[in-house]
């Protein structure tokens, strides 16, 4: 499963965090935070860190997860 993320990078006390701003998949469906799809508060130290929670909320294994990061 493909998904596109939009990052806030430059997150944490050292500034090597991100959060998710956007999350959308291949078909167009947009994932909202403010719906409860996933915290849009949460910051993350990895992408691992990050695909272990997209692939909890799609419902699929990590490693069939294609994280797409969108450059606005």
């Amino acid at each position: 499963m493909q998904l596109n993320v939009y990052l806030i990078r430059g997150r944490g006390e050292d500034g090597l965090k991100f959060q998710l701003a956007q999350v959308s998949n291949a078909e167009g469906h947009y994932y909202r935070g403010d719906k409860g799809d996933y915290d849009p508060t949460q910051q993350f130290a990895s992408m691992d860190e990050l695909k272990d929670v997209l692939a909890k909320m799609v419902d699929c294994a990590a490693a069939d997860l294609e994280i797409n990061e969108l450059n606005l």
